[in-house]
């Protein structure tokens, strides 16, 4: 096992909406020693989960604009696909660094304690700017690490 003094965590907490690659970017400029680690979190929205327990929730197509009931199996199933979808992109981008990463799921509601329980001052968390519309941003901002909102691409 190694120490922790060899290197630091590099944290991204990251949403279905942000830009990866700014992330990856800001990332990358704090990769200072070959034993830092990159550990990303994919925050879960937990309000999408519970508009799903509502027994009105619509899910409407783009195409047809047919709708059907918008249920917890549903969302659980879209949100399974974007963190699928967001793996395969921090893999491909975490490839042209050589760097090993750990990804994980979280919703908002465990994301704070577990973020509280990882971080030291030597870490550095980065996270989307939209997540200081969301809930979980009163938590974030009083981690111990080191804090970097980076703004979307688009």
């Amino acid at each position: 096992m190694k120490k922790r003094n060899e290197g630091r965590r590099i944290i991204l907490a990251v949403t279905e909406t942000s830009s990866l690659p700014a992330l990856w970017r800001a990332a990358k400029e704090h990769l200072e020693h070959p034993h830092d680690e990159v550990m990303t979190f994919l925050l879960l929205d937990d309000r999408w989960r519970r508009a799903a327990s509502l027994p009105f929730t619509r899910e409407f197509s783009r195409i047809s604009g047919s709708h059907k009931n918008f249920t917890p199996w549903r969302a659980a199933q879209i949100d399974e696909a974007a963190a699928a979808s967001l793996a395969r992109q921090l893999q491909a981008l975490a490839a042209e660094t050589q760097r090993q990463i750990a990804f994980e799921v979280l919703s908002e509601h465990n994301a704070a304690d577990i973020l509280g329980q990882l971080s030291v001052t030597a870490d550095v968390l980065i996270v989307s700017s939209e997540l200081k519309r969301r809930p979980v941003y009163a938590k974030l901002i009083e981690l111990r690490c080191q804090l970097l909102f980076v703004d979307s691409e688009e």
